[in-house]
């Protein structure tokens, strides 16, 4: 029985939660083990990044606000290229990256969401879509003074 990586990621969210599910996987024939049978974690070989398909589905980000989203996930996560349905945790993302992207959209786009907005959003798009509704939220609660200082006129 052969799997491929997204049939693991779709076998192991049947009964993990999204970010519990490793970034990248290792095929290996067999561990490579200590003269006393443990596991010899020297001899892993690196997790690199496994072709899933994720380069050949990646579209370019669709509206400026996803932009500069995705301009910070690719920043924060260290990858090329982030597209709309590409999944934080899957890029590599954890709960300290988490954190530290909600900072960098605290200060670029002015907006606070909780840190539970990254665990209950499955890909850019819809974390986008959090980050867009918090902001109309805002300017909606703004009065016309405060709309006007924030705009500098």
């Amino acid at each position: 029985l052969e799997l491929g990586v997204s049939e693991l990621r779709r076998f192991l969210s049947e009964s993990l939660p999204e970010y519990m599910i490793p970034a990248r996987f290792v095929w290996l024939d067999s561990l490579p083990l200590t003269p006393n049978g443990k596991v010899d974690r020297r001899a892993l070989p690196a997790p690199r990044q496994e072709s899933d398909g994720r380069a050949e589905e990646a579209a370019a980000p669709l509206s400026p606000l996803e932009e500069a989203v995705a301009a910070i996930w690719s920043e924060v996560l260290g990858v090329e290229r982030v597209g709309p349905s590409d999944n934080f945790f899957q890029l590599g993302g954890h709960s300290l990256m988490a954190a530290r992207v909600l900072s960098r959209v605290s200060e670029s786009l002015r907006v606070e969401l909780p840190l539970r907005s990254l665990f209950d959003t499955f890909n850019l798009a819809e974390f986008a879509g959090l980050v867009e509704d918090a902001l109309l939220t805002l300017v909606e609660n703004l009065s016309d003074d405060e709309a006007r200082r924030r705009l500098g006129q």
